[in-house]
């Protein structure tokens, strides 16, 4: 992360969100190996026990829209230390619980928790990275939203037969108050979030409409009332349906939909949610086929969906890297290809394919979907002014929910409704295989739809535009000095890699530069050196011998060395030997706010411009401030004239 451009204390502070982030996850499917033991314990039987997922889910699924408003009202260390202890004492009531309805109290208050904290995680990595390191940021949450739940059932199956599982519960709070700790220590406060109302019409409606339509999604494939389901999921549409007119018509909305407004998150939240729809219906599909058509265990099922969830966890954080290098089209278009490869092999499978063609394809199609949804989750909140990124947050984490539950439901509805095209004398593994051949065709269609949805609108463009906060707002331009492109030196000082201390030093006296940037035989940066690092070597007082041209040793010298002797050995010196190797530059497509704040926090006076690293210029704190100045003073001038102050002579 030092590569990123933050300071050790907001590394520190992401370290510690990353940390709550993968505890929070991480808990959601700990809790599977546990749960024929809770039945034995709790006397309940498997419908009854599934409640304890169900719910976490659903009330997760409840707060996730109202975390933008939590956000807006509490001090975002005081909201992170509260939530990790809420999560705590759920977890402490969970380990102490003598029946059944208590263990679903203490879910309730652990998914409470997550709801918020995901959300408010996702938005303060956001805003801690600079536009152009969004991807690399948002590669981390992911590595950890894909990550996480994936170990969770190994975890906790080892550590329900080593200790039990009440004890996996107080492991779990111990490791909350762990965090709550480091993080008093190390978060600070980010205080750009705006306000927002405590709407109880908006909670209610948001409440009403989500726990319907995500109750009627999750039911419709196993209920014996259909109907119910369906009116269910009517209902919830209604309610969500008031909840966001509600949201348009209030001065301060709980929840800001105008976010919507930005065609560039809008394509990217509803292709996001397909995604997911496909991701967590074929996690639900995958298992199934592996044990009840092709014959094997739980545990082979669990060790072959294992590679394809680790290598998508880590292409995440790849293909976030890659989006911030050269924008969202490549990128986007090489992924969804890999991941319709493997929505075709998918469809290709028979009730007799081996375990290792299943594993492959089972790679390419979470490869091809983890590798697409970090850069297109990053492309949309870019496009959104700073204190809108929690209401998007908020937005994307409600629609993956109602993706997934969207995904899971279809797909497993056609795989019970396909059984009825199987032959009639078809055994029961061919039956049951004719139900997933369908529901594989079903997930081929989606990814498909997800295919033409990033050719036709997923695209990268010259100038980024920002949806602004104001009421009414429209996807505008933004101010016409607002990247470090506009104010930049477009000469800047290099030299070459084989130059010597005495010919920059000679570089440096001809020109106003106090740093320069060293250039290698391909011009591309690989080091930089200021006029404070040449003073530096030569008020030392070391005897300076050089060696070989690039190498060099120094011994003490006397007191009353020769002057001329000195300058004669240091000048020979090549510049690589003392130059900084790892270059802090900024891209020249970076905000202006953001690069100033790059040059006060480093302490630096020379910042090098790179664009696909070569050096195209240089932002100095003389040229920025004789800029910054002229924009103070036209504003003064504007307020002058108009009255509204005095502006002191």
């Amino acid at each position: 992360m030092s590569s990123l451009g933050l300071t050790k204390e907001r590394r520190r502070m992401v370290v510690v969100l990353l940390l709550g982030s993968v505890l929070v996850v991480l808990n959601q499917t700990l809790l599977s190996p546990a749960l024929p033991y809770i039945m034995n314990a709790m006397n309940v039987d498997a419908t009854t026990v599934q409640w304890l997922t169900s719910v976490y889910s659903m009330t997760e699924a409840v707060v996730i829209p109202l975390a933008a408003w939590f956000m807006g009202r509490f001090r975002t260390r005081t909201l992170f230390i509260g939530g990790m202890g809420i999560f705590a004492i759920g977890s402490l009531v969970l380990t102490i619980a003598p029946v059944f309805p208590v263990l679903i109290l203490g879910r309730v208050l652990q998914a409470c928790a997550t709801g918020v904290m995901m959300v408010m995680v996702m938005s303060l990595i956001l805003l801690s990275f600079s536009r152009e390191n969004r991807g690399q940021a948002m590669g981390l949450v992911s590595l950890v939203i894909a990550f996480a739940p994936v170990i969770g059932p190994t975890v906790g199956g080892f550590l329900v037969e080593a200790v039990g599982w009440r004890a996996l519960f107080l492991i779990v709070m111990v490791l909350a108050v762990l965090v709550m700790i480091l993080a008093s220590r190390s978060l600070v406060n980010y205080d750009g979030f705006p306000n927002t109302s405590a709407d109880a019409l908006s909670a209610i409606f948001s409440t009403i409409g989500l726990v319907s339509l995500l109750y009627g999604l999750s039911s419709f494939s196993s209920s014996s009332n259909p109907a119910l389901c369906v009116a269910l999921m009517v209902i919830g549409i209604i309610f969500v349906a008031l909840f966001a007119r509600r949201q348009m018509s209030l001065e301060q909305p709980m929840l800001r939909l105008e976010v919507l407004k930005s065609r560039r998150y809008r394509n990217a939240v509803i292709t996001m949610a397909l995604l997911q729809a496909v991701l967590i219906g074929l996690t639900v599909l995958m298992p199934l086929y592996i044990q009840n058509v092709l014959g094997y265990s739980a545990l082979v099922s669990g060790l072959a969906i294992l590679p394809g969830a680790l290598i998508g966890a880590f292409l995440g954080l790849l293909g976030g890297r890659i989006y911030d290098r050269s924008g969202i089209r490549g990128i986007a278009l090489v992924s969804s290809l890999i991941l319709v490869v493997g929505g075709i092999g998918m469809v290709l499978y028979r009730a007799d394919s081996g375990l290792g063609a299943v594993i492959f394809i089972n790679i390419l199609t979470s490869a091809g979907s983890q590798l697409l949804f970090t850069p297109l989750n990053t492309w949309g909140v870019n496009s959104l002014d700073n204190r809108l990124v929690q209401h998007a947050t908020s937005v994307t984490n409600t629609t993956n929910q109602v993706g997934a539950s969207l995904g899971t439901a279809l797909i497993m509805s056609f795989s019970a409704f396909g059984e009825s095209f199987a032959a009639p004398d078809a055994s029961a593994i061919e039956r049951t295989f004719t139900g997933y051949h369908l529901s594989f065709i079903v997930a081929l269609i989606i990814i498909v739809v997800v295919f033409f949805a990033v050719l036709v609108f997923v695209r990268n463009k010259s100038t980024d535009t920002v949806l602004q906060i104001s009421e009414g707002a429209e996807e505008a331009p933004a101010p016409a000095v607002q990247t470090v492109g506009d104010v930049m030196d477009t000469d800047p000082l290099s030299l070459p890699s084989t130059a010597t201390i005495g010919q920059a030093t000679q570089a440096f006296a001809k020109s106003n530069y106090s740093g320069a940037v060293i250039l290698d035989e391909q011009n591309k940066v690989c080091g930089f050196i200021s006029n404070s690092d040449i003073l530096k070597l030569f008020g030392d007082r070391m005897e300076v011998v050089a060696g070989g041209g690039s190498g060099f040793s120094v011994l003490h010298m006397a007191d009353d060395s020769n002057v001329q002797d000195r300058a004669a050995s240091v000048s020979q010196i090549n510049v690589m030997d003392i130059a900084t190797k790892q270059v802090v530059s900024v891209s020249p497509k970076m905000n202006l706010e953001e690069a100033c704040l790059q040059l006060a926090e480093k302490r630096l006076k020379v910042l090098p411009v790179i664009d696909d690293g070569k050096l195209v210029g240089v932002l100095r704190r003389h040229s920025l401030m004789q800029r910054l100045a002229g924009l103070f003073n036209a504003e003064n001038a504007k307020l002058t004239a108009s009255g509204s102050t005095t502006v002191p002579a």
